[in-house]
């Protein structure tokens, strides 16, 4: 037996880890059983672990301990596992570096253009250079690096890409990730022994000063951006030798990016080149920390420990024209990036290219459904509560997002890849003179680099097809942080993230991924419990903070922490997240109770029913079932108190595993009291007589119904669909839960005809439409790109398929075949290994066929009624 896919804490040899004593993951091949395991780490030649032959079916979350690691220490570990009949396998070897881990350990400066800086104005990229050498007996070369704002990096000539739109996003006051590279082969080869090397910097504005969220506004974290560098260039012999930001660094901003702003795009001109003029001024009043939350100045200086953001799909469009004339690219995939382009032209010749997501009738780019308008001059308090109460701006207005590149030539061939924007699109519209070549252009998808980890195929290629826009919907979306879309907001909605959970992580791996944004969460909990709608923080906290009170959206605080235990069997994570779960258990309790005086004495179960806050309730079901009051000034009192039970059972649970007994009992009472509240307050008056979807899904997927009552409702679900044609009548809240709660009522047949159908609203109506990625809304007038709708996808896994984890080194398969499919087949890279699963309907009956990796058990239930527990291997019925 073998130990394969290595990983240290979730991550393929990580490089600047932040975790001082990491974990160990892998899975088996070969073998049925792994009965014992041997860790062996080293650092260089002293070896600082050896955990002894451990008797262990353990392959996830085994936890170093042996001797302290220290920053820039480079640890290869070993693994060597023992099958069921006690026999020795090959060595598998894998390795990790740490980062800098004390604030010490940096020498570098925050540094900064040199010119004055308005907050009404917007500039061009800063350009930073050093010129140094090396030693001739180069060992070892690492850089670490971040900024304020984004940046890139160029080592004699050559730009580093292992990590895009670097630093990431985080909330800059608290936090600020800093990238870990290894430079040593561009620097290391013997010709470049000799002569002097060159680093330059760019920085631009990014999440820091740059127009964000849905209103563009900017200078969000402040209006100077700096960056921080340090490259270390280790001889044989051990002596190291620093290459740090400072004030010796040359600067401009005379370079060819002109202006660049995540959203709005980029203006290049091909004929500047960066003069390095003047020196960089260092900035002040910039402390690094440890761990800011202990009362030292400034953010907390931290690794990311995640997946880098990367380059990855690349298309090649085919060239149409509109109704005008206008030339337009169409990729054929809508997608998160930007362009790359060759292009030659008379010196200061324009491009100008519009990137979206969408044609209008007349087959140019359609930004509508996407754009806001913003002030020419800028946004103050005003008329940002002018916007958000829905009211017109006076004066002069721009739109927001641009999406445009404008791109000016320098008489030569030119290149041009954007470096500080990226785009929601599939389309690009093209105007100016120069002449285009449709074969030189290529738009790149941009995203978290995680490993791909479910596939599913089905006899319906429209499913296929569904279940492929999700995906893409996924990677247009999670970009250092899950964000709603890639255009308009791009923010990170809990609400989304929450709903998307589970299917995100059957389609990708996103552990490391997640990790990182409940830090986010961490740092932008109110002292009061709360969270704000969208994380990391990202202005107009006016907006934000007060829908973060939003049930399905604060939910988020102790559903993703739950769920990603139950995914990847992470205690240690439950545990690091139970102070902001239970902060948030704590503001539910203290805020209950009807808001008005008259409602609150005539409800006798007053003390466990919840509404206050502001609320969006189910939010964009079809509009023929939405309510009159529709928003943040309406009531939800129904939605509020099923929520509050689910809050209350699951941080009960929650308690339970944490040993946290007193508030598990506490937690309990109100769930309790909460289910009867819901009883007394919507069952018994009759509102679940309704053809409305969601308000028959909720309360039967969040377990506020039993007994004669859960199947009166149950049946009336199924009625109210008929009703509809199949259609799907639900809005955000309630559309994952739909196909499941209905295959629990026993109406299998009928989940399967929502699914196939193809009228609208429904997902397959999408399809038909020519999607490639998930709609924002049933009528598709807003984002095309809008993952969380694409939940349903982890029902196809986990009914359809029937693959689901149950818990540690442990599967259960229940797959249920329905509706017109003919055959379905799922494989899903788990946290324990490969498993698949299938089903195809014969002449004889349904085989099925089911494959288990090592080292698993599996319980397998039919819909004939059989049961079996199985190992490793390929089992057929």
């Amino acid at each position: 037996m073998k130990a394969v896919r290595l990983r240290t804490e979730y991550l393929t040899e990580p490089m600047g880890l932040g975790i001082r004593s990491p974990r160990f993951f892998w899975n088996c091949e070969g073998g049925i059983r792994q009965s014992a395991y041997q860790i062996i780490a080293k650092r260089g030649t002293e070896v600082v672990w050896d955990s002894g032959k451990v008797n262990s079916d353990a392959m996830t979350h085994i936890r170093y301990q042996g001797k302290e690691l220290n920053s820039r220490d480079i640890v290869s570990w070993t693994v060597c596992l023992w099958d069921e009949e006690d026999r020795a396998g090959e060595i598998s070897e894998s390795r990790f570096e740490m980062g800098l881990l004390k604030p010490s350990d940096w020498s570098a400066k925050w540094i900064g253009g040199d010119y004055h800086l308005s907050r009404k104005e917007r500039y061009p990229a800063d350009c930073f250079c050093r010129r140094f050498r090396i030693p001739e007996n180069l060992a070892k070369a690492r850089l670490y690096a971040t900024a304020r704002g984004v940046y890139d990096v160029w080592i004699d000539g050559k730009r580093l890409e292992d990590f895009i739109l670097a630093p990431g996003m985080t909330d800059y006051r608290k936090r600020i990730q800093y990238q870990a590279y290894d430079v040593t082969a561009l620097l290391a080869s013997p010709e470049k022994h000799t002569g002097e090397h060159l680093i330059e910097l760019r920085l631009a504005d990014g999440w820091f000063r740059g127009s964000v969220a849905a209103y563009g506004v900017t200078n969000v974290f402040g209006v100077q951006t700096s960056i921080l560098a340090q490259l270390e260039l280790t001889d044989a012999g051990g002596n190291m030798q620093k290459v740090v930001t400072d004030e010796s660094w040359s600067w401009s901003n005379d370079g060819p990016i002109r202006f660049a702003d995540l959203k709005d795009g980029e203006v290049y001109d091909a004929s500047y080149t960066p003069s390095y003029g003047k020196k960089a001024g260092v900035i002040k009043n910039s402390d690094i920390t440890g761990d800011y939350r202990v009362g030292k100045k400034g953010p907390l200086l931290a690794a990311s420990d995640n997946v880098p953001v990367r380059e990855k799909e690349r298309f090649k469009p085919v060239l149409l024209r509109s109704e005008s004339g206008a030339r337009i690219l169409d990729f054929g995939q809508n997608i998160a990036g930007y362009l790359e382009f060759s292009v030659k032209g008379k010196k200061g010749e324009q491009l100008r290219l519009v990137c979206g997501e969408l044609l209008d009738k007349n087959g140019h780019v359609d930004l509508s459904g996407i754009q806001e308008t913003k002030p020419v001059k800028g946004w103050n308090q005003l008329n940002l509560v002018t916007k958000l109460l829905g009211r017109e701006l006076k004066g002069d207005t721009v739109c927001t997002p641009k999406q445009e590149i404008l791109f000016y030539a320098s008489g030569k061939e030119d290149y041009y890849k954007t470096a500080f924007a990226v785009f929601g699109f599939r389309y690009v519209q093209i105007e100016g003179n120069p002449e285009i070549k449709p074969e030189n252009f290529t738009a790149i998808a941009v995203y978290s680099d995680m490993e791909q980890t479910g596939s599913f195929a089905c006899s319906d290629e429209r499913i296929n097809r569904l279940v492929e826009n999700t995906r893409w919907s996924m990677k247009s979306n999670f970009l250092d942080l899950p964000t709603d879309c890639p255009t308009r907001e791009r923010l990170g909605w809990t609400g989304d993230a929450q709903i998307f959970f589970h299917t995100g992580a059957y389609l990708m791996d996103t552990a490391a991924f997640f990790r990182k944004w409940l830090r986010d969460m961490e740092d932008s909990q109110y002292d009061n419990g709360l969270l704000p709608a969208v994380i990391p923080y990202q202005g107009v906290e006016m907006m934000y903070k007060s829908t973060g009170t939003s049930v399905g959206w604060a939910d988020a605080v102790y559903l993703i922490p739950y769920r990603y235990y139950k995914r990847y069997d992470d205690l240690e994570l439950l545990k690091n997240c139970w102070p902001m779960m239970k902060k948030y258990g704590d503001y539910l309790m203290a805020h209950l109770g009807m808001s008005g005086n008259k409602a609150a004495k005539e409800n006798p179960y007053n003390e466990y029913t919840y509404e206050k806050g502001v609320h969006l309730g189910e939010w964009l079901e079809p509009e023929k079932f939405r309510d009159k009051v529709y928003g943040a000034q309406a009531k939800h009192p129904e939605e509020c108190t099923a929520y509050l039970h689910l809050a209350m059972t699951t941080l009960s649970e929650i308690a339970g595993l944490l040993n946290e007994n007193d508030y598990q009992k506490k937690c309990q009472k109100y769930a309790d009291g909460a289910r009867r509240a819901y009883e007394h307050l919507f069952v018994k008056s009759g509102t679940l007589d309704t053809d409305r979807q969601a308000k028959l899904v909720r309360p039967l997927a969040l377990g506020m119904l039993r007994g004669a009552e859960k199947e009166k409702t149950q049946r009336r679900l199924v009625k109210a669909v008929e009703n509809y044609n199949y259609c799907v009548g639900t809005g955000f809240l309630s559309t994952p839960f739909l196909l499941p709660v209905l295959t629990e009522a026993g109406a299998q047949e009928t989940a399967y005809r929502m699914l196939e159908n193809t009228k609208k609203p429904g997902w397959l109506g999408e399809v038909l439409d020519g999607a490639t990625t998930i709609w924002e809304n049933w009528e598709g007038n807003l984002s095309q790109n809008h993952y969380s709708p694409g939940a349903v996808c982890e029902w196809l896994f986990d009914t359809a398929a029937g693959i689901r984890v149950a818990g540690k080194n442990l599967l259960r398969i229940m797959p249920k075949p329905g509706g017109s499919l003919t055959e379905v087949r799922a494989e899903y890279m788990s946290p324990y290994g490969k498993v698949i699963s299938g089903w195809k309907k014969t002449e004889s009956g349904i085989a099925y066929e089911i494959v288990i990796p090592a080292n698993i058990a599996a319980e397998i239930i039919l819909p004939d009624g059989r049961e079996e527990m199985v190992g490793a291997g390929m089992h057929t019925f």
